[in-house]
């Protein structure tokens, strides 16, 4: 089985793997890795078919992966960007596969013997020396640097070796035939450039209205539509979050500001707080001293104030949130300068139940079928247009815009797009994105000024266009070394598909439990301050 695997090793895939058990395991070892571990069940990860992952590989695997993601953003890694990450997640998904492979080994009757071991690490580079296997610094480095016997180094690589196999016997059935080599090979050579327009129900909503009539009898005859609607949307539309009605009173601090104004900006704001705390009206102190001039003349009113749907920036959110009515906040800064903040009336977080929206939620829906209607209605005709020999320009004028201008108005109105000359390869249209269903209709004409049949519906979406230009393939010209490079793609790609396919199956059989007191970010050592040396 060995030698399946060397005689596969500039597969992408295999390197991929056998890259990602070489990091594993360059970076693991050592105490509390899964070479060296203590199969304690108080310090445990997660629980695969009964086996452990233990605490101390997860906190190994995680500190690796933390470090890993810092050097590859210049050092500038932290804990936010790990739960954006979700990296915690990711590190126990991928300790729990790896135990799912190992675990595969003994019903596949795969083994990986000494002598296979010794081969191994003897052709190992971290191993030799001046191009030669040196046992000297081989047993040093395992000794010193990895902090574990000879055993036990080989027997976690044997570990490691085993799970290559078994990767290895799992996507063996990859294979390609060569009328799917020379149907990639066409499509890596087939080209179309388009002009084209997108017609939406988004560009036609305030085209269209909905009666009380129409309103009603939507209400009776799609109650589950609208109650679907209502749970998709629930926390972002209908729930209306904490907030706190405040004052502030602001001194303004510019970009870039010298220490000394940033100093004379705080004498101000801790003059203004002092006023207050002297028992002044904290309105009146805001109109005399306040230099936000959207809101000194109301007193510093800043209304109700809620997380993440202010114009004033988190910090400004954070601090009023945690205030009680009648309460002063300490002097803080933000990007805009100095404030102080007065909280006057706490209003809570409430969900707005469903039978109270309702006939909000119908009246959308039944616009959103109208706008529908109306956009495959816009986009039938102007097909019609383009079959009496009118340009797809002339319908919908091209807008010109500067390089790296943002046009909002292409998503609003409809307008025409050319492409640039584009590939079959994946679905993939310049401008639009994955559109299957318009690429396959792209390519299904021949001779440039073709138009399609009708209209192309992906998603909520219809497309008209008209074909500028056509490359055709000619399959007679592949060659022998292009044809084993495809081939060695496309087997690449089934590989992947296979190894995924496989080990989501290993996880939906296996009983897995996950510590979720693991994945917190909130516990646990300082991710910034992991070191080595702490496992």
């Amino acid at each position: 089985m060995l030698d399946v695997m060397r005689s596969n090793a500039k597969s992408s895939l295999i390197a991929l793997i056998f890259g990602a058990i070489i990091l594993t395991f360059v970076f693991s070892f050592g105490r509390g890795s899964s070479g060296f571990r203590t199969r304690t069940p108080e310090t445990w990860a997660a629980r695969v078919n009964g086996e452990l992952v233990t605490a101390s590989d997860f906190a190994q695997a995680y500190s690796s992966r933390f470090r890993q993601m810092s050097a590859m953003r210049g050092g500038k890694y932290t804990t936010d960007n790990a739960r954006q990450d979700n990296l915690k997640v990711e590190t126990l998904k991928s300790l729990v596969d790896q135990e799912l492979i190992a675990q595969q080994a003994d019903d596949l009757g795969i083994r990986v013997s000494d002598a296979e071991v010794a081969d191994a690490i003897a052709r190992s580079p971290q191993f030799q020396q001046d191009g030669k296997f040196d046992f000297d610094y081989y047993k040093r480095l395992v000794e010193n640097g990895y902090g574990m016997s000879i055993k036990r180094f080989e027997e976690t690589y044997r570990r490691d070796l085993v799970r290559g196999k078994v990767v290895q016997a799992a996507i063996a059935g990859a294979n390609v035939s060569d009328d799917e080599v020379k149907a990639a090979y066409t499509a890596q050579h087939e080209g179309a450039a388009i002009a084209w327009v997108r017609l939406n129900p988004f560009m036609f909503r305030d085209k269209v209205g909905a009666s009380d009539a129409e309103v009603e009898e939507f209400a009776k005859s799609h109650g589950d539509e609208i109650a679907k609607r209502y749970e998709e949307e629930k926390a972002a539309r209908w729930t209306q979050p904490a907030a706190m009605k405040v004052r502030a009173i602001t001194i303004s601090v510019p970009p870039n500001a010298s220490g000394e104004q940033e100093k004379a900006a705080r004498e101000k704001i801790d003059q203004a707080a002092a006023e207050v705390k002297g028992g002044k009206d904290f309105a009146e102190v805001a109109k005399a001293r306040s230099e936000d001039q959207a809101t000194k003349a109301t007193g510093g009113d800043l209304g109700f104030v809620a997380r993440g749907q202010s114009p004033y920036g988190k910090t400004l959110e954070d601090q009023a949130i945690r205030l009680k009515p009648g309460q002063l906040s300490d002097v803080f800064k933000d990007r805009s300068g100095f404030h102080i903040l007065k909280a006057e009336e706490e209003r809570p977080a409430r969900l707005q139940p469903l039978d109270d929206v309702r006939k909000q939620i119908a009246a959308d829906l039944v616009k959103s079928q109208k706008a529908k209607e109306v956009a495959k209605q816009k986009a039938e005709e102007t097909l019609a247009q383009l079959r009496t020999g009118k340009r797809l320009q002339d319908i919908y004028p091209v807008k010109k815009t500067e390089p790296g201008q943002f046009d909002f108005s292409a998503f609003t109105a409809p307008q025409t797009t050319e492409t640039e000359t584009f590939h079959p390869m994946g679905g993939y249209i310049p401008g639009i994105g994955q559109a299957p269903k318009l690429s396959a209709a792209v390519f299904a004409l021949t001779q440039p000024g073709a138009i399609p049949a009708a209209p192309v519906e992906e998603g909520d979406t219809w497309y008209v266009f008209r074909l500028k230009s056509r490359e055709r393939a000619d399959p007679s010209k592949l060659e022998a070394e292009e044809s084993k490079a495809v081939r060695d793609r496309l087997i690449g790609q089934k590989q992947g598909e296979l190894y995924a396919k496989w080990v989501e199956g290993l996880r939906k059989r296996a009983k897995i439990v996950e510590n979720e007191h693991m994945l917190s970010y909130d516990v646990g050592p300082a991710h910034e301050a992991y070191s080595p040396d702490d496992f």
